[in-house]
């Protein structure tokens, strides 16, 4: 099913699902759209919520979902990568550790799509929301979820309207695509989606990886040689994308990004990147943190540009300015 972002995916998924009485289990490494939809089904008194711990480098602590589980627990909500550190989330054992194994599952999957391989039956999910823009390579305002049968016998439409289908009913149809997508679609956007999807096919999921790793590899070894600059989540490929929130030791991430731009053109985000309790957990929730991101066509040559724009910050701490 098409939408206008991931946000909106997980909006139509977790506000369709719920029903009152319900209990969710997620975790602090969520993202605001999947955190600020469950806070406000909270305080409209639908549901009530738990979240699972995550250890320093930002993984969750799926082991303890037992603890957290209960009999009106309906669904499991989680980010398949960090959109903070980078790490990839365990979530295909979530199933496994679940004792009623009839729960739905619904994976976060903006910053996952295009980078690693996200599959419904090879992770047990019911549900996965993605964005065009990020790893997909489309353009901005597409996404969409896609979704199993079962979970899907259970989602109420939640945005409703025309679809050009059934137009005599006052209700919203119940047949895919047209029970989730009312309103006319952005069909240059998807046309450009489109376009993203195949050239990834084309190269193949597992290329891509490859080369995401060693681009990974690189990184962190350059960055060995920079003192006051270090990176959270994990400090290798394994369990990680090419996302990477950067620690800057003597300085404000918002004039840093400004910085890196004005002086070597290298856009950056700083701030807390829609993930508070993220930050809060992983100790820079008073400071944010600068995130940079590599992409499928970033080559080494950029990483070497980046790490001279980032050596210079040793140079200011070490008085060389």
């Amino acid at each position: 099913m098409l939408k206008s972002s991931v946000t909106e995916a997980l909006n139509t998924l977790i506000i369709g699902l719920m029903r009152p009485g319900d209990h969710v289990i997620a975790s602090v490494m969520e993202h605001n759209s999947v955190l600020r939809p469950l806070e406000k089904l909270r305080r409209d008194g639908v549901i009530n919520y738990d979240l699972l711990p995550c250890d320093e480098n930002g993984r969750v602590a799926v082991e303890k979902i037992p603890e957290l589980e209960k009999k009106n627990t309906r669904a499991v909500i989680m980010s398949h990568v960090s959109n903070l550190t980078g790490t990839i989330q365990p979530i295909g054992q979530v199933r496994g550790l679940l004792r009623n194994k009839d729960t739905f599952i619904l994976a976060d999957a903006a910053q996952s799509g295009g980078y690693i391989n996200v599959g419904l039956d090879e992770l047990k999910l019911d549900a996965v929301a993605f964005t065009g823009h990020k790893g997909l390579l489309g353009p901005q305002g597409t996404g969409g979820f896609v979704i199993n049968d079962r979970i899907n016998d259970q989602l109420k439409p939640v945005f409703t309207g025309g679809t050009g289908s059934d137009s005599l009913s006052l209700d919203q149809p119940l047949y895919l695509p047209d029970k989730f997508e009312a309103g006319t679609h952005n069909l240059p956007g998807i046309a450009g989606l489109l376009e993203g999807i195949k050239y990834i096919n084309k190269i193949s999921i597992d290329i891509i990886q490859k080369e995401n790793n060693e681009k990974i590899s690189y990184f962190i070894r350059k960055l060995t040689e920079i003192r006051s600059v270090s990176i959270m989540g994990y400090s290798s490929e394994i369990n990680r994308i090419p996302n990477f929130s950067l620690l800057i030791r003597g300085s404000d991430y918002s004039e840093a990004a400004f910085m890196l731009e004005q002086k070597f053109g290298i856009i950056t985000r700083s701030g807390y990147h829609c993930a508070p309790l993220a930050h809060k957990s992983l100790g820079t929730g008073s400071t944010g943190s600068l995130r940079v991101s590599f992409g499928r066509f970033t080559t080494m040559e950029d990483i070497d540009h980046l790490i001279v724009g980032l050596k210079y910050f040793d140079e200011v701490n070490h008085g060389r300015l």
